[in-house]
């Protein structure tokens, strides 16, 4: 029996396994037999039976079932009995109060509220390497030391013909036009010996590559012209090319001393905006013109600071900025002083003086040589005063009037009648000393005090803008100057003196002549001055929106010149026309280096650059002295730059129809740039300022 009972369960040991496996097969056939017998589920839950229904039950639900919830609305009153109950005349007896309401002035209701101060507006930046004049003790620089330059050597042309010049209808052009190669000009009889510059002049108004400028603002004074202070037989830059701010044969008077001018490098971000002037004023006159005590020498926009803050955003989205980014650069004061103490002057003004005040308006740095107008001015700002217009407006009125001819007019409308600009004041500040900064004849702005004291009238027809200009210069040493290969946004504010709580106590406005949050806002000012001593009178805009990215520039202009194709022959092959040329096109180009140990222009002429060449240099080059006008030589020169040229085109014969001449298409060079874009140089626009500095007159070209 015991061996039994071992047997059995050696049996289950050795076949439980099996066992568990037989029952779960055996539950297996069970569960399929048994749903062989259920019904197929598809037929009762098919998806589209589903959906269908889906969609039913939806469109129950949409359905409007108000009326089953809601019974209908029965009206519980008479509308017309209400109404005519309503139109009933009250009786005045009824409501006679004690002391009847007797009607005030409405000046003495009306409270003084603060004006609204809109931001500045089409804020645009762009980067600039140049030279400008700097006040120096010794009057010595480096450019200086250097020998002048020899003569450059005539190169032989072959000579092109030309279309026949058509002549047209003008005053005085056919001698206007003798000595101007190819170029058409329009200019006024006050404007002769401006060669190959095309240039638009009224007489009023002299314009410089695009620059419009007053009467008083030449851009050239006496120093200039001749090139005086120049000694010796060496070669010296033509007085016309310079475009900029003459220092030569100046001094500047600080207190008991007497500086010189000296050049030095100008590597900056220059901005321009606008304020919105004529909304502003209208402002001020709603705030405060029909309250008491209106004064217009206090309750008009005068305009007293403004305030520039940059932002780096090289590895950051502008809109990613927060406050924390921000840092300021400069402010009236900041600026005021680099042009008192820092400056040897500074440029005539282009603005005309309606659309520009001191206080918001930074003064032009002393630029040599070069046109500033492309980063002075803004396109919203006019070039032309009010008193100008008004004079053209009624010199065509006369001409309608009157038959005149055009040497009458030009006597009648001389250039030099008064005007706007800064021609008056530009003597008076130099004659004042730089020191004291002068005062401004158009709105008596005291500078020294640092209060503004406005006209005695309104104006009633403001101009629409006012320009704000601004310089960020890339100082060695200082925290807060720009570094190159960064991207920066500006923003830009200004400040006017508090209408309602002004610089001066004694034009204080009365406290009951105050709405209740300005007298709110004007006694906290007054308890903080009587414990600091000191008014906070400046009212603060709004910033403006951030500028376009800009960054400082490398120290290469390329300007494109003349392109030179060799003649192609034509082959068929395969039924395509296949031009083939022996030699691949050449350019001249030039590339017009600063300099920055002479802190001065260095242009380089490379002559034959073909697809593949760069714009760097090693050997012997001239330089523009740019206090004196002297071009000086430089030995073992090195200019270092990284663009390249991809592809050349123009430079083949153009023949045109009807014409028995030949001429060239003119050059496009395409570069591969030192900050890794690609920009297209044109020989058309660049034709002034490669024949500038090339030298192409002295070289016969």
């Amino acid at each position: 029996m015991l061996m039994d009972t071992d047997k059995i369960k050696d049996f289950f040991i050795h076949h439980a396994e099996k066992m568990v496996v037989g029952v779960v097969i055996a539950a297996s056939v069970w569960m399929i037999y048994s749903g062989l017998d259920l019904p197929d589920m598809t037929d009762e839950k098919n998806p589209d039976t589903l959906a269908s229904d889906a969609k039913q039950v939806r469109a129950s639900i949409d359905e409007d079932h108000s009326d089953k919830i809601l019974p209908p609305r029965q009206p519980t009153f008479d509308i017309a009995a209400e109404l005519k109950k309503k139109n009933e005349p009250i009786p005045f007896e009824e409501y006679v109060p004690e002391h009847l309401w007797v009607p005030q002035n409405i000046s003495d209701t009306v409270r003084r509220q603060d004006p609204v101060l809109l931001a500045p507006r089409a804020l645009m930046t762009s980067g600039h390497i140049e030279s400008y004049a700097v006040l120096s003790s010794s009057g010595n620089y480096a450019a200086s030391t250097l020998e002048p330059a020899e003569k450059l050597e005539k190169i032989e042309q072959q000579p092109v013909r030309r279309p026949p010049t058509r002549g047209r209808r003008g005053r005085g052009r056919n001698a206007m036009m003798e000595g101007m190669d190819g170029m058409g000009m329009g200019m006024d009889s006050g404007m002769m010996g401006m060669d190959g510059m095309g240039m638009g002049m009224d007489s009023g108004m002299m314009g410089m590559d695009g620059m419009g400028m007053d009467s008083g603002m030449m851009g050239m004074d006496s120093g200039m012209m001749g090139a005086s202070g120049m000694t010796g037989a060496g070669r010296a830059f033509a007085p016309e090319n310079n475009f900029g701010y003459s220092a030569s044969a100046t001094s500047y008077s600080q207190g008991s001393t007497s500086k010189k001018p000296v050049p030095q490098s100008a590597w900056f971000i220059a901005g321009t905006a606008v304020i919105p002037h004529k909304e502003i004023a209208e402002s001020y006159q709603a705030a405060l013109a029909a309250s008491e005590g209106f004064q217009p020498q206090r309750d008009q926009p005068l305009y007293f600071n403004y305030e520039i803050q940059r932002a780096d955003v090289t590895d950051k989205a502008v809109d990613a900025l927060v406050d924390g980014d921000w840092i300021k650069i400069g402010d009236r004061e900041s600026d005021l002083k680099r042009a008192a103490f820092v400056w040897a002057g500074f440029a005539p003004e282009l603005v005309p003086s309606d659309y520009r005040d001191l206080n918001v308006t930074g003064y032009i740095p002393p630029i040599l040589l070069s046109d500033y107008s492309k980063w002075a001015l803004h396109p919203l700002i006019p070039l032309v005063s009010r008193d100008e217009i008004e004079r053209e407006r009624f010199a065509e009125e006369q001409v309608t009037a009157k038959e005149v001819s055009a040497e009458d007019m030009e006597l009648a409308n001389p250039g030099n009648l008064g005007g706007g600009g800064m021609g008056g004041q530009m003597g008076m500040y130099e004659s004042m000393g730089y020191s004291s900064m002068g005062m401004d004849s158009d709105m008596g702005m005291q500078m020294g005090m640092g209060v503004a004291y406005g006209l005695t009238t309104v104006d009633p027809n403001p101009v629409e803008y006012k320009i704000m200009r601004f310089f960020d210069f890339a100082r060695g040493g200082s925290k807060i100057s720009p570094m190159p290969g960064h991207q920066y946004v500006y923003r830009i504010r200004y400040a006017v003196q508090d209408p309602n709580f002004p610089a001066n106590p004694s034009h204080q406005p009365k406290s009951s002549t105050l709405s209740a949050d300005v007298y709110a806002r004007v006694q906290n000012l007054m308890t903080k001055a009587e414990t600091t001593d000191k008014r906070d009178f400046q009212l603060w805009s709004d910033w403006s929106e951030p500028s376009p990215p800009a960054s400082l520039p490398s120290f290469n202009k390329v300007y494109a010149g003349e392109i030179k194709n060799s003649k192609g022959r034509e082959f068929k092959i395969e039924g395509k026309t296949v031009e083939y040329h022996k030699a691949p096109p050449t350019a001249n180009i030039v590339n017009e280096n600063h300099n920055i140990q002479f802190a001065s222009p260095m242009p380089v002429w490379l002559n034959n650059a073909t697809e593949g060449s760069t714009m760097s240099y090693t050997g012997e080059a001239d330089l523009i002295d740019p206090i004196n006008l002297q071009i000086k030589k430089v030995e073992d020169a090195k200019v270092l730059s990284g663009t390249t040229i991809i592809d050349l085109a123009g430079g083949r014969p153009l023949v045109v129809v009807g014409e028995d001449a030949e001429l060239m298409e003119p050059g496009i060079v395409l570069m591969f740039d030192e900050n890794g874009g690609l920009s297209v140089k044109s020989e058309v626009q660049d034709q002034q300022k490669y024949r500038i500095y090339s030298f192409a007159e002295e070289r016969g070209l």
